[in-house]
């Protein structure tokens, strides 16, 4: 059993086909190529103080690999997932795959079972937040509001799907920042993550109490309709079609759906598509009528205002950001 994220890794890059690079890496901030005859790609180590680390990883194995962790420390993991190729195991839990999007993990000491298979490529950034950031920085910084953020952290981990997350994640993948300017950054874009899930979890809780009774056979009917969106991303399905893929009346799907995610299911779908298309935006040359016809929009101008209204920029904007960078 390894006790830190930071030694888990450090044993990793060790363990695993990947070589430091040291003329694109300086203290802090570790750059490595996976060895030609595992692979192509990369992965980068930034580090701040034992208090948090960003972990950017871009490669394509060339054989199939499975990486087990077992870690004592206390530490959130915030992702934004480019890809689907992989998949993990906590405990003795079945096998699932890891999803485009957000996803967040709050470590429980438990072995971690992370499969990657071979000429797929695995593309993803991750924030990992030590309990030591949360329970001395944070509280120290924030007084009684840091509980708030705590509790946003486990909100989160419930319903991770929130647009404004994924843009977040582009802007730290995209920075070029480099020392004490980068640590900066980079702490200010782990507090803008906390602060949006912070505001999430205060609105949700501030809407008026829903008074269904859940069991864990409708807890595992709603993550089925969650699956059907992902599968589904152009689709249109009525709320009719959504209660019987959960096995629920309307009125209870409704109520349900909203007390466990927070917010209705087209305004989900509607995020998903939204995480979607700025993953599409970045990552192939679809022209934008195209991304729009992909995640469900045969009005491209249609598309371009939810776009901007969810992210502050048109999708052109966007676009033409990412290119410069």
């Amino acid at each position: 059993m390894i006790e830190t994220i930071h030694e888990y890794y450090s044993v990793l890059t060790e363990q695993y086909p990947f070589t430091m690079v040291y003329e694109y890496s300086q203290e802090g901030d570790h750059f490595y190529r996976m060895e030609p005859e595992y692979g192509d790609g990369s992965l980068r180590l930034i580090s701040f103080n034992d208090m948090f680390m960003v972990i950017i990883a871009d490669y394509t194995p060339k054989h199939d690999f499975e990486k087990v962790s077992e870690i004592t420390q206390s530490y959130v993991e915030i992702s934004q997932f480019e890809t689907s190729s992989s998949s993990f195991k906590i405990g003795d839990q079945k096998v699932k795959p890891v999803k485009k999007g957000i996803c967040c993990y709050i470590n429980n000491s438990k072995k971690i079972y992370v499969y990657c298979k071979k000429k797929e490529p695995v593309r993803f950034t991750k924030v990992i937040i030590s309990k030591e950031y949360y329970d001395d920085f944070l509280q120290k910084r924030y007084g009684d509001s840091y509980q708030g953020a705590k509790n946003a952290v486990r909100f989160l981990s419930k319903s991770p799907n929130q647009p404004e997350l994924n843009f977040i994640f582009q802007q730290i993948k995209s920075s070029r920042a480099k020392g004490s300017s980068m640590n900066i950054y980079l702490e200010g874009k782990i507090l803008e993550l906390l602060a949006l899930a912070t505001y999430n979890y205060e609105q949700a809780i501030k809407t008026e109490p829903i008074h269904v009774k859940l069991s864990n056979n409708d807890v595992r009917s709603l993550k089925k309709v969650i699956e059907y969106m992902n599968k589904n991303l152009a689709g249109y399905p009525s709320i009719e079609e959504l209660s019987r893929i959960a096995s629920m009346s309307t009125t209870r799907f409704q109520l349900a759906f909203r007390k466990t995610y927070g917010t209705t299911a087209y305004e989900y779908l509607k995020s998903l598509r939204m995480n979607q298309a700025l993953l599409l935006l970045q990552d192939s040359n679809y022209s934008i009528q195209n991304i729009a016809k992909e995640v469900g929009y045969n009005n491209a101008g249609h598309f371009a205002g939810i776009f901007k209204k969810m992210y502050g920029m048109t999708p052109k904007k966007y676009r033409d950001m990412q290119d410069i960078l």
